[in-house]
């Protein structure tokens, strides 16, 4: 891809996004929101979990704004700060990156919570996309990826385990394709520049 095409690629996303009309965000963007009212206790839900990622989302505009054109992606560099995040504001918050769940030994992005610990109806089993300016025409087909691996068997007594698929993206091309995905459901950071796609099974 041509520097000229990606700087194309850069305007085209930042066009879409300043006509998008009345983004959606978590009502409360403070680092311990989803904690203030007590609602989520030891183990995770699914739901904290999702209410985290948007924080840190919304938290991290700028930053991964820097990081997003970068070659060779940034869903690792994601992985670990999502992690990082809910480490510093969930108490006693157990996660795991790049878990063995699958049959094949094939790693999940992320495990929540204790399988030493808690049943494994307690744990999640989280599948992460990162839309990058090199990625976004294969966005969508990682997500469908994604749902087709969390839909099937786990290892390690996960078959009871709650399962996310949660893909961060900014092209409206891909909010397009999104449609086409069952069951997924779109919020956004409170500009609407970071789009936040989540399958909750």
């Amino acid at each position: 891809m041509t520097r000229m095409l990606s700087l194309a690629l850069l305007h085209l996303v930042a066009d879409g996004r300043k006509t998008r009309s009345e983004p959606t965000a978590p009502p409360d963007q403070s680092p311990h929101a989803a904690f203030k009212s007590g609602i989520a206790q030891m183990p995770m839900s699914t739901a904290d979990f999702v209410t985290l990622v948007s924080q840190w989302a919304a938290a991290n505009v700028d930053r991964i704004r820097l990081v997003w054109p970068l070659a060779g992606g940034w869903e690792a560099w994601a992985q670990a700060e999502i992690a990082g995040y809910i480490n510093a504001n969930v108490e006693d918050s157990w996660i795991e990156r790049e878990a063995r769940v699958y049959p094949d030994g094939g790693r999940a992005d992320l495990l929540v919570n204790n399988p030493f610990e808690n049943p494994a109806a307690d744990e999640i089993v989280v599948e992460l996309k990162c839309e990058s300016l090199r990625n976004w025409a294969g966005f969508v087909d990682g997500l469908r990826y994604d749902t087709w691996k969390l839909g099937g068997g786990m290892r390690m007594g996960l078959d009871a385990a709650g399962k996310i698929s949660v893909g961060l993206f900014f092209s409206p091309e891909t909010e397009d394709q999104l449609a086409l995905l069952a069951g997924y459901q779109i919020s956004y950071t409170p500009g609407g520049e970071i789009g936040i796609a989540t399958l909750i099974f």
